[in-house]
């Protein structure tokens, strides 16, 4: 008898310590599926780099040949934006203020052009004037006009052409959610009507499993549609945004350029009003903050010809600029202004640390490296040009290489752990 009521005690105590385990682990994992749901993860791009300077070594050179007059700064000299360095007296020859009108016309025919391009034209026009003089030259403005006018247009049919597949691909998963949809509400009828059946004892369990299964096969593929639409979407946006990026590009240069084209006018055309020495002197000074590299003329007196490098200028800005290759299939999901994390190859950025920065453009055309792989240049420009705290210390150079993990989205742990379920659900029963 005392045996029996030991082992019931026995019973008793391991049946509740069994509930209490299995409380436990039920609530262990309703707090996992809380966490996992709530949780989000950074969704990264990793592309591989070289460090560039943001606009490379800038050589100062003269469109006119001259004379030098004055110079104001020597080799490794430290100079900033707009300070004078060199002094150069124009030719003062006839043929040479007739060099400078035939120059003159070609930019006017020129500014026209860029105009015409930064405002998006179809037909580049000349008055009568140009047309009579300047034949040759307007047939080649007209060429490169056409030229350049095809190249954006035809890039742009590319795109447009990956956003109108994009939308189809919209409208056939809608399509295929409806029919689901419609599906569901007959299968759950159906599913309603075999459980009562059922419980009657009117169909086996057999068929009621099978009903069940398409119910839940159903309801699953909805999840699939319902997800996979806003995908679609993303790549409508994504297409129509590179169409605006590539236009906005292509004007942006020709602006750049008419900029420049308007500069050089002004200048020659103060040359040719000014009939003294004074009017014919040029000082040509720093376009950037940087360092005297390669100075080529060291007296007074030697003579320079048109477009010929007169000085180097190495920048010291503060920020640098990765130039990294991007995979084909990151392309969509990576855009201007995105946060990054550059990576050095030569210090370890666990104990140096890592450069933040964010994502200056990227190109709108694939390139192909030396090993015949596609490839898209993204640029990021970094916040500073050093790891730590202390300028002096860890400086970061052109050339250098590294690794650059760009911030794309957050998606949440619960995402990433269905979106394998999702995926081989639309790859699943598709066999002969």
């Amino acid at each position: 008898m005392t045996f029996n009521k030991l082992d019931t005690l026995v019973e008793k105590n391991s049946t509740q310590n069994w509930r209490l385990t299995a409380w436990l682990i039920m609530l262990l994992l309703a707090f996992l599926l809380i966490w996992a749901n709530f949780l989000t993860i950074r969704e990264v791009t990793v592309a591989s780099g070289v460090f560039v300077s943001p606009g490379g070594i800038k050589k100062i050179r003269h469109a006119e040949a001259g004379i030098v007059e004055g110079i104001h700064v020597k080799n490794d000299q430290v100079v900033n934006v707009d300070a004078p360095l060199i002094l150069i007296k124009a030719s003062e020859s006839g043929e040479n203020r007739e060099e400078l009108k035939a120059r003159l016309d070609k930019l006017f025919l020129l500014k026209i052009r860029l105009n015409a391009e930064v405002q998006g034209k179809n037909n580049l026009e000349y008055s009568e004037k140009y047309e009579k003089s300047l034949s040759k030259e307007i047939i080649l403005q007209r060429q490169k006009f056409d030229a350049r006018r095809l190249q954006i247009e035809s890039l742009a049919s590319l795109f447009a052409e990956k956003a109108k597949l994009a939308r189809r691909e919209v409208r056939e998963f809608e399509e295929q959610l409806r029919a689901v949809k419609n599906n569901l509400r007959m299968s759950m009828k159906r599913y309603a009507m075999s459980k009562n059946l059922l419980n009657d004892g009117l169909i086996i369990e057999s068929e009621h499993l099978q009903l069940e299964s398409e119910l839940q096969r159903l309801k699953v593929q909805e999840q699939t549609l319902s997800s996979s639409i806003p995908q679609a979407k993303e790549k409508v946006i994504v297409a129509e945004t590179q169409i605006r990026e590539l236009t906005n590009q292509f004007r942006s240069k020709s602006q750049i350029e008419l900029a420049k084209t308007e500069k050089t006018i002004v200048r020659i055309e103060k040359l040719l009003a000014s009939p003294d020495d004074q009017g014919m002197r040029t000082m040509i000074r720093s376009p950037i903050n940087g360092v005297i590299k390669n100075l080529m003329y060291e007296s007074v007196g030697n003579v320079i010809r048109p477009n010929e490098p007169i000085m180097e200028i190495v920048p010291t800005e503060v920020s640098l600029v990765v130039e990294a290759k991007l995979k084909p299939a990151d392309r969509p999901f990576v855009v201007s202004n995105q946060s990054a994390i550059v990576k050095l190859s030569a210090y370890d950025h666990a104990r140096f640390g890592a450069l933040r920065g964010s994502v200056t453009s990227v190109s709108p055309v694939a390139s192909i490296d030396e090993s015949g792989k596609s490839f898209f240049k993204v640029f990021v420009r970094t916040y500073k040009s050093f790891l730590g705290n202390d300028p002096r210390n860890f400086k970061i150079s052109p050339g250098m290489l590294a690794t650059v993990d760009i911030y794309t989205g957050e998606k949440t742990l619960m995402d990433y752990l269905i979106t394998p379920v999702m995926q081989l659900n639309q790859k699943a029963f598709r066999e002969r």
